[in-house]
């Protein structure tokens, strides 16, 4: 499944309240009956039915994907953030469509500040990832100006709260697991399925997949508990409702307090996923969802007053497009 950013000059669409309240609800819980739904944000099953159709026919909701638990298939999440130099237009296309191709790479955006490429990898072996960035450099390492290999220990999926302006949250970790968990035909099926649509019923799950909604039912609560399936989430096209989609890394003059400082990051409503592991460009790596500059200089600047001396240098890249996503790659 591939798709892209909307254009960044369409209008922003308003929401009320109980609009905002829908998107926070299906965060992580994408699945959940409408009667579920209508409870938690204080409308009729038929009220919370129309409002949902009606924000995916505004694309403000792009569709619904399960969270894919990859690393407890054996799997680890590699990073790879390229700048460009000496690139045409048709050499740049030519690399984009090089990776959107290719099998390995399963999140690619673009990006504008100090990097313009962010590659997301899923691979057994570190051993593997090396080889993918060796055939990457074979092929286009005259055209990269600065690359940052990064290999993810965790990455941490924090609930869309600037929605509601929100500090409580509920939180999803990608993380390396020692066990594993081996997956069947019908399994694979079944996901592929839900990353198609996470709100499918389970009959037509069934009809797509050629058993049972019984077998279905059970199975999908099986890659719950096992934890293959961390949740359901609404792809919300940010772009309409006027925020941007921002990187920020942060580099610390000392380390000591860096746990601290990350509790109060995870805080804020802007704050979207943290990421930890091996070879990050700073200390502290973490996407944000902001309104304006402003906002974003007023984030930065609190974090850096209530921790004097202890923040450093910063970079902020912009996410720009989407230009591929694969929620399970099989």
């Amino acid at each position: 499944m591939s798709r892209k950013m909307d254009n960044l000059e369409k209008n922003e669409v308003s929401l009320d309240v109980k609009d905002r309240k829908l998107l926070s609800e299906l965060d992580f819980e994408g699945r959940l009956p409408y009667t579920q739904l209508a409870k938690r944000i204080g409308l009729s099953k038929q009220g919370t039915e129309y409002k949902l159709k009606n924000l995916i026919k505004k694309e403000i909701v792009k569709g619904i994907y399960p969270i894919i638990n990859m690393s407890r298939l054996g799997y680890i999440y590699c990073r790879l953030l390229i700048t460009f130099q000496n690139t045409t237009r048709e050499k740049h296309d030519e690399i984009i469509a090089y990776l959107t191709q290719h099998k390995k790479v399963f999140w690619l955006l673009s990006l504008q500040g100090i990097y313009d490429l962010l590659i997301v990898v899923w691979v057994q072996s570190v051993t593997e990832f090396t080889l993918f960035i060796q055939e990457f450099e074979e092929k286009y390492g005259e055209y990269t100006k600065r690359k940052t290999e990064t290999v993810a220990t965790d990455v941490i999926h924090y609930q869309h709260r600037y929605l509601l302006s929100k500090h409580k949250t509920k939180e999803v970790h990608i993380k390396e697991s020692v066990q594993k968990v081996q997956l069947d035909f019908l399994d694979k099926k079944i996901i592929h399925a839900l990353c198609t649509d996470g709100r499918l019923s389970l009959i037509e799950i069934a009809r797509k997949v050629h058993c049972s909604a019984k077998v279905v039912a059970y199975r999908i609560k099986q890659l719950e508990t096992k934890g293959i399936i961390e949740g359901y989430r609404p792809i919300i096209n940010h772009t309409l409702l006027g925020y941007t989609y921002y990187k920020l890394f942060l580099s610390l003059n000392k380390r000591t307090n860096i746990s601290h400082i990350k509790q109060y990051i995870i805080q804020q409503p802007c704050v979207i996923y943290l990421v930890e592991g091996v070879g990050l460009p700073a200390d502290i790596d973490v996407e944000l969802m902001i309104k304006s500059n402003k906002e974003l200089f007023h984030f930065i600047e609190d974090v850096k007053f209530r921790f004097p001396g202890i923040i450093g240098e910063y970079q902020t890249c912009m996410f720009m497009d989407t230009l591929k996503v694969t929620y399970y790659p099989f």
